[in-house]
């Protein structure tokens, strides 16, 4: 749902911005002119006080700009907390809290009531000179008037040089140290103590401004589109651009703003999956390591399955309200989830190919060990077989004896 909205919030403000730009009016504002009543003008003009002078009532410093602010530290206790987790054998997780306390300069008040040990870490309990803004009434755009809303958007502030003497003050005077940017109120720039205090000036100078707006009487408004949808049009910024410059910057913007919503919602998405397969890995967590493991799978199958079900929402989106653009990035994102499937597939028949492979040479290999390996047997005489060795015995067997049984011939001895 949100990643939806998001979508359908980018639409209505690229459809608004576009019906804008086609009934913008550029004038010069040096006059008011009646006729332009409600219409949707730019201009670009210098930007000017049209008031008195900006006056700070502490210590009585002036200012000729649009706007005068004056920054104001303190040197603070603050606390910082560290939280490490640790999985338990058999499941479940123990975490341990670490708080640290460092010394800074900060602008706002830090309680230190609220510090873990508040023991010999104590705060001042307020500031002496606390920051401050200041702006011209009015503020002018050549005839026109600067709408209050666009005030805060003035920026381009520069570091004023101040002095002691420009305070009036005699009782901060005399407690005031001078520095390269402002004053320093304690004993020693050098060697800060908790509760020290650093105050500085700045002011916007006048400038060139370039505006679009809907002319309201002697100042501009915010232009509505048709629909209602699309929020307010009122665009503003520094030096001198066209209107086409202009609606191209808004866009930008609006496209910028829209991807880190879009990213927000991946991650949003991402960790709501993770959470519903996350019963797993704590069971998996009884067996030391293998809930770690079971645990990077399961994020990354919810961050594969959150980027293809954003891809697609965003997708359908701008298909409903713009074809032709909704159809491109569909074709896109179907294009690339088709690629990346196709990779997987053929990663997996590779690696299954890998697998037959070695199991058909790991059997080759096996019979040729085997075949190699057999005994020569050798047939010897009385039917004897023996096994090949290194060199083959022979054995050889004397001829059997046979009893001669004939009758021998008379001895006759010699005459």
């Amino acid at each position: 749902f949100y990643t939806r909205r998001n979508e359908d919030r980018a639409v209505e403000r690229y459809d608004a911005l576009n019906e804008a730009e086609t009934q913008t009016l550029s004038i010069n504002p040096s006059s008011i002119n009646p006729a332009n009543e409600g219409e949707l003008l730019h201009f670009s003009v210098n930007i000017t006080n049209g008031g008195d002078a900006l006056v700070d009532q502490v210590f009585g410093i002036e200012s000729g700009g649009l706007t005068f602010r004056r920054d104001a530290q303190m040197y603070q206790w603050t606390e910082s907390t560290q939280t490490t987790s640790k999985k338990k054998v058999g499941g479940g997780k123990t975490t341990q809290k670490t708080y640290t306390y460092e010394k800074e300069w900060r602008s706002l008040l830090v309680d230190s009531q609220n510090f873990k040990q508040p023991s010999n870490h104590a705060n001042p309990s307020y500031m002496e000179f606390e920051p401050a803004t200041i702006s011209a009434d009015p503020i002018l755009i050549g005839a026109y008037e600067l709408p209050q809303e666009l005030v805060g958007r003035i920026d381009w502030e520069n570091q004023m040089s101040v002095g002691i003497d420009d305070i009036t003050d005699q009782s901060i005077r005399s407690r005031a140290k001078d520095t390269s940017d402002g004053f320093y109120f304690g004993n020693s720039t050098s060697n800060p103590q908790i509760g020290d205090q650093t105050v500085s000036f700045s002011e916007a100078p006048a400038s060139i401004i370039t505006i679009v707006g809907v002319q309201n009487g002697k100042t501009l408004s915010a232009f509505v589109s048709e629909t209602g949808d699309g929020g307010d049009i009122l665009l503003f910024r520094q030096g001198s651009h066209s209107a086409t410059a202009m609606f191209e910057e808004a866009k930008a913007d609006n496209a910028a703003f829209t991807w880190i919503l879009r990213f927000v919602g991946f991650i949003l998405m991402a960790l709501g999956l993770y959470l519903i397969f996350r019963p797993i890995e704590v069971f998996a967590d009884i067996i030391p390591c293998v809930g770690s493991i079971i645990g990077c799978g399961i994020i990354f199958v919810s961050v594969l399955i959150s980027a293809i079900l954003s891809s697609i929402t965003i997708s359908i989106a701008w298909l409903v309200a713009h074809p032709k653009i909704g159809g491109i990035v569909l074709a896109v994102t179907l294009t690339v989830i088709g690629c990346c499937a196709f990779g997987v597939k053929k990663l997996g028949e590779r690696k299954g190919k890998d697998v037959d492979d070695d199991r058909s040479s790991s059997s080759s290999s096996s019979e040729k060990v085997v075949a190699d390996t057999l005994p020569t047997a050798y047939a010897m005489p009385e039917g004897k077989v023996e096994p090949d060795t290194a060199e083959p015995t022979v054995y050889s067997t004397p001829e059997p004896y046979n009893p001669d049984y004939s009758t021998p011939e008379p001895y006759v001895p010699n005459a």
